[in-house]
């Protein structure tokens, strides 16, 4: 083989080599995934089976916004039974602790509500936990934190307790509570606003 020949056979040899390389990064795909997804909230907020004894309204987009009428009289305490209903979704691991972030409050002086959360398999008389609400015609502060577990669905009933006397016996106060959830343990205290 001549030497014109060799270099034939070195830039035949080379030019496949280099070619090799080039044809490979031909093989090598990119893959973009694109999903839509529905964003699920930890928990959500229902109306109750006694909703309708206290005109409760809830609102789950933004702030989770509960407001409801409750009936004052001059009695030591009103119980309302069930009013509101919280679902924990599974999806969110826990445990979450849902307390109230703000509350506002007009109407008779009342001591405090208490809201008595369980689970809708268990009763008022073992809750869960409580958080207290202290309402005045002024301000409105929240005490205490409740851990709730993914997949339980819980009730809150409120127990509402006036200072006495009420004007008239009866009468009537709207409470709105804007809830939180958190999921670190604690009690959480709120100032007046």
């Amino acid at each position: 083989m001549n030497r014109v020949g060799k270099l034939v056979l070195v830039a035949g040899i080379l030019a496949i080599a280099l070619a090799v390389p080039i044809a490979a990064a031909h093989l090598i795909f990119v893959y973009e995934p694109q999903a839509t997804v529905k964003p699920v909230t930890p928990v959500v907020f229902l109306a109750g089976p006694d909703a309708s004894a206290v005109s409760l309204t809830v609102t789950n987009k933004s702030s989770p916004q509960i407001s409801l009428t409750i009936p004052i009289t001059n009695s030591t305490e009103t119980y309302v039974y069930q009013a509101l209903e919280v679902k924990v979704n599974t999806v969110w691991s826990g445990p979450w602790y849902l307390y109230v972030t703000s509350c506002s409050y007009s109407g008779p002086n009342l001591t405090s509500v208490e809201l008595i959360v369980y689970s809708t398999s268990g009763s008022p008389s073992s809750p869960t936990g409580t958080i207290t609400i202290t309402p005045s015609s002024t301000s409105c502060s929240a005490s205490g934190s409740v851990q709730l577990a993914a997949g339980d669905t819980y009730y809150i009933d409120f127990q509402v307790e006036p200072s006495l006397p009420i004007p008239y016996g009866a009468s009537s106060g709207t409470l709105t509570i804007y809830f939180g959830l958190s999921n670190e343990s604690g009690t959480v205290t709120l100032p007046a606003p």
